[in-house]
C-alpha cells in the first residue's frame, strides 16, 4: 500500500482503534475523528499511532461539524484518499418505550455521519481518481434484534448507503464495503454486557461469557480481526473488491 492519507471516525477506541493501527502500519498519514479528542484517551492514542498521526474534533452527526473538521483535514494534513467510518452508538430498547430523540440519535451517527463524511470527502476522491471507503456496519442490520430498533434500522441503512457508494464510485476508482461484525470485543459490547447482567440479575462477566455462545465457534470476535479486513481493503491490490457486505460473525447468523 502506498502511503495516503486515510481518517478514520470514532478511532479513540474499539474497531476505529485497531482500524487506525493497522492503516498506520501500512504506511499510511491516519487522522481520527472524535468528539473526544481532547480526553485522556485521545493522548493514550497519539503516543500509540506515533508520527504522521492527527486529531481532530468531530461529531458525525453535526453537518456543521463535519464540514469543519474535513476543512481542518485539508487544511493541516491534506486531502484524504481513504475513509472508515466506524463511529457508531445504539440506545437498548423496545420500540413501544424508545425514546424519539434516542431514535434519531442512533440514526445522526450511525447513518447519517456516514454519510456526510462521504458526502464532504468523495469529491476529494474523485480528483484524486483513488478513493477506498469502509463502513463498518453490523450482523443486526441485516438479522434484527428485540430492543434494539435504532440500532438495527441504521446498521441496514448504512449497508444500502455503501452499495450506492460503490456504485456511483466505480468509474472514479473508489471503492466501497461495509463490514458486519458479530459481537465484538470492544468497550460497547462491555457496556452491553453490564446491562444485560443487570436485567438478568448475574455477574457481568458471566453475561459476558454467554455472548461468546451466540456463535458457533463460542468465541468473541477481536477488533484486529476487523482491522485486518479493513487494512486489505483500503489497499491497492483488489479494487474490485467493492458493492459487498463483508459479515464477520464466526459463524453466527447475528
Amino acid at each position: 500500500m502506498s502511503k495516503r492519507i486515510a481518517v478514520v471516525t470514532g478511532g479513540l477506541s474499539g474497531i476505529g482503534l485497531e482500524c487506525a493501527k493497522e492503516l498506520k502500519k501500512a504506511g499510511n498519514t491516519v487522522i481520527v475523528g472524535s468528539r473526544r479528542c481532547d480526553s485522556e484517551d485521545a493522548y493514550s492514542v497519539k503516543k500509540t499511532l506515533g508520527e504522521n498521526s492527527y486529531f481532530f474534533k468531530l461529531d458525525v452527526g453535526n453537518k456543521s461539524s463535519v464540514k469543519q473538521f474535513v476543512l481542518k483535514v485539508k487544511e493541516v494534513v491534506g486531502s484524504p484518499s481513504i475513509l472508515v467510518n466506524a463511529a457508531g452508538i445504539y440506545k437498548e430498547a423496545l420500540i413501544t418505550n424508545t425514546d424519539i430523540d434516542h431514535w434519531l440519535d442512533q440514526l445522526d451517527v450511525n447513518l447519517t455521519g456516514p454519510f456526510l463524511m462521504i458526502k464532504e470527502l468523495m469529491p476529494e476522491m474523485i480528483k484524486q481518481k483513488f478513493g477506498r471507503i469502509v463502513n463498518i456496519a453490523s450482523t443486526a442490520g441485516k438479522v434484527g434484534a428485540s430492543g434494539y430498533a435504532g440500532y438495527c434500522a441504521s446498521k441496514a441503512g448504512l449497508i444500502a448507503l455503501s452499495k450506492v457508494t460503490a456504485l456511483e464510485g466505480a468509474a472514479h476508482n473508489i471503492s466501497c464495503i461495509s463490514i458486519s461484525p458479530t459481537w465484538v470485543e470492544t468497550p460497547m459490547m462491555d457496556n452491553a454486557a453490564i446491562r444485560h447482567s443487570k436485567q438478568n440479575n448475574i455477574d457481568p462477566e458471566k453475561a459476558k461469557e454467554k455472548l461468546k455462545y451466540t456463535n458457533p465457534q463460542h468465541r468473541l470476535v477481536q477488533p484486529s480481526e476487523i482491522a485486518s479486513v479493513v487494512a486489505f481493503a483500503c489497499g491497492e491490490t483488489c479494487p474490485a473488491l467493492t458493492n459487498e457486505d463483508i459479515q464477520i460473525n464466526a459463524g453466527a447468523l447475528w
